[in-house]
């Protein structure tokens, strides 16, 4: 089953709905990165600040090697001081503030560079939630101290940050194809008037025009469709004149040859019946003449038959006719009947027609046949 085109309405709403859609998918995903990372970068920097904080609090109150106790309570401190949860490793001993934070979840690119004295932060997954690890020790003989930095709240900030470019994003999509419906209408409305115009034109309006407002591309169309309709129009009734002139041409000439071809053809009829006197040549002559003549009579009256039906005064007399013996009357009066076979119905065809144009029709065809044709020519 083939699925009907969009109309020009729908494909021009769809196309403003999908390029603001992928304007604002492009800024709402852009933007929500950029604030993404300025966050992330700003958490972390401060995250560095307050872990060096710490490590310079530790190597300035922790003896080189401190004891189990003694580390805790620097912890304690620093737990009450900072939003920070810490892990210490010295040796195989491993302290935390938090069970949930193990010096397992340290990531390795965190850890190696702590063992060579550098402090290092990165964000990553610990306990389930998002957070910022700082690393660093306490040189030289120090213990190694991971801040974890929890950013769940951070998280929440961001997520929603994005909800909220989303669904600006979707409103900005709803209002695009609204506009792009309305500008659909606006441009439309002009095409709707065009369209009636031509359909006005096409029923025979040629009085039909356009209303040309502003000079943009619609104007520019209105006024081409007036010019064109005014051409039309102008040629049109130039070719009704001329066809008007030409069926008074018509009718002149026939009325005029009619007089004339009557006479003619009396005389032709006296000669016809008179030749006895005449040579061979001259009764063939005056068989010619009677022959030519009656072939313009009747050329003449099919051009009076043309001028009555252009001028719409051309009488029908319906009559029932049995076609075959018409056919065959019209050979006959013609003299074709020993030229041209007759194939019908034994039991007769009978129509309601006009015998006299029927007449003229078989004529026609016939004489036709046997001028251009070959033989045999056969009516069925």
């Amino acid at each position: 089953m083939s699925r009907r085109p969009l109309g020009l309405r729908a494909r021009l709403t769809l196309t403003f709905a999908m390029v603001s859609a992928l304007v604002a998918v492009a800024v709402a995903g852009i933007s929500f990165a950029i604030v993404r990372g300025d966050t992330w970068r700003s958490n972390i920097e401060q995250a560095s600040r307050e872990a060096r904080v710490h490590l310079e609090d530790a190597a300035a109150t922790l003896p080189p090697e401190p004891t189990a106790p003694q580390l805790r309570r620097f912890l304690t401190q620093v737990r009450a001081r900072s939003t920070a949860e810490v892990v210490a490793t010295l040796g195989d001993r491993t302290l935390t503030t938090a069970p949930r934070f193990t010096a397992a979840q340290v990531p390795d690119v965190v850890r190696g560079p702590v063992a060579n004295g550098r402090v290092v932060a990165q964000r990553t997954t610990a306990g389930g939630e998002p957070v910022v690890v700082v690393g660093g020790a306490v040189v030289p003989t120090g213990p190694e101290l991971y801040l974890f930095f929890p950013q769940q709240r951070t998280g929440q900030d961001l997520s929603r940050l994005a909800a909220v470019l989303a669904a600006t994003s979707g409103a900005l999509v709803v209002v695009s194809a609204a506009v792009g419906a309305a500008a659909a209408s606006g441009l439309l409305r002009p095409i709707a008037r065009t369209r009636a115009a031509v359909r006005s034109v096409a029923a025979g309006d040629l009085d039909a025009r356009l209303e040309v407002e502003g000079d943009d591309e619609l104007a520019e169309l209105a006024r081409a469709f007036n010019a064109m309709t005014a051409a039309l129009r102008r040629n049109i009734g130039e070719l009704r004149e001329l066809e008007a002139g030409q069926r008074r041409f018509v009718s002149d000439v026939s009325h005029e040859l009619r007089t004339p071809l009557t006479a003619l053809t009396t005389a032709c009829e006296v000669l016809e019946g008179n030749t006895d006197g005449l040579t061979d040549a001259g009764r063939r002559a005056a068989r010619l003449v009677v022959v030519e003549s009656r072939r313009l009579a009747a050329l003449v009256e099919d051009l009076m038959e043309i001028s009555r039906m252009d001028a719409g005064a051309a009488e029908v007399t319906l009559e029932r006719v049995d076609v075959t013996r018409a056919i065959a009357g019209a050979l006959r009066s013609r003299g074709w009947d020993g030229d041209v076979q007759v194939r019908g119905d034994d039991d007769g065809v009978t129509v309601l027609m006009d015998a006299r144009r029927l007449d003229a029709i078989i004529g026609n065809l016939v004489g036709n046949a046997r001028t251009y044709g070959g033989p045999p020519v056969v009516v069925t």
